[in-house]
């Protein structure tokens, strides 16, 4: 079997096989944290609140193999979608969010493609999730997104002033649980690049990183309608 075909079928086993055993594990987990007596000592306590975060970085791991395992089951929709719409609607779930770290979204032109709505949603706010939570602390965030018109595609760029990734690793990202940072740094499951990658071949695009000590630069095309 093909490399690829065994770790969707791993994927998939795993993401439905194991995700009501750890869901189990983390309501138990939290109703011991909430209902139960006060422990004795501090290590104790502390002891009970590692269980119960490692069953939720468990549980955010297999959800991220689940969206991986959709994204080879379930069928692609496609129809017209307008792009200024997607990134409208996740600017609007994410306001709250970009409130509270003053971050601002930058929107250009964007154009109509021919997709899914629903996964290219989900790579939007993939990206620009990345750009909230691999921010800098130390200043408001600033996340622009701009489009650059081919012969034969879009090339669609989000760029932010967060931390970067070093171009060592730009390859390496995109790979399925890969991660740079501590979760105690930067939390996260490390699926995130890898089910934008997906998403953008699955539309016949590309996708590239450019990064630099002023942030990082998410690349990637769509073909036009």
């Amino acid at each position: 079997m093909d490399p690829a075909e065994e770790f969707k079928d791993f994927a998939y086993i795993v993401s439905h096989d194991l995700a009501g055993p750890v869901r189990s594990l983390v309501e138990f987990s939290r109703l011991l944290v909430e209902q139960a007596p006060v422990p004795e000592t501090d290590d104790a306590r502390t002891n009970l609140s590692m269980v119960l975060e490692s069953g939720e970085k468990l549980q955010e791991i297999l959800h991220g193999l689940l969206q991986f395992s959709r994204l080879n089951t379930v069928p692609r929709l496609d129809q017209k979608v307008d792009l200024e719409e997607i990134v409208a609607r996740v600017h609007m779930n994410r306001q709250t969010d970009l409130d509270m770290i003053r971050g601002t979204l930058n929107a250009g032109t964007l154009p109509e493609v021919t997709g899914d709505p629903n996964r290219l949603y989900q790579l939007f706010y993939m990206l620009i999730d990345n750009a909230i939570k691999f921010r800098r602390r130390n200043q408001p965030l600033i996340i622009d997104i701009t489009c650059e018109e081919t012969e034969q595609a879009y090339w669609i760029s989000i760029t932010d002033n967060g931390i970067g990734i070093d171009p060592m690793f730009h390859d390496d990202v995109f790979r399925p649980l890969r991660k740079l940072h501590n979760d105690d740094v930067y939390d996260g499951a490390g699926m995130g690049l890898t089910l934008a990658r997906k998403i953008v071949l699955m539309h016949g695009g590309q996708i590239g990183i450019g990064s630099s000590d002023d942030g990082t630069a998410i690349s990637f095309s769509l073909p036009k309608a």
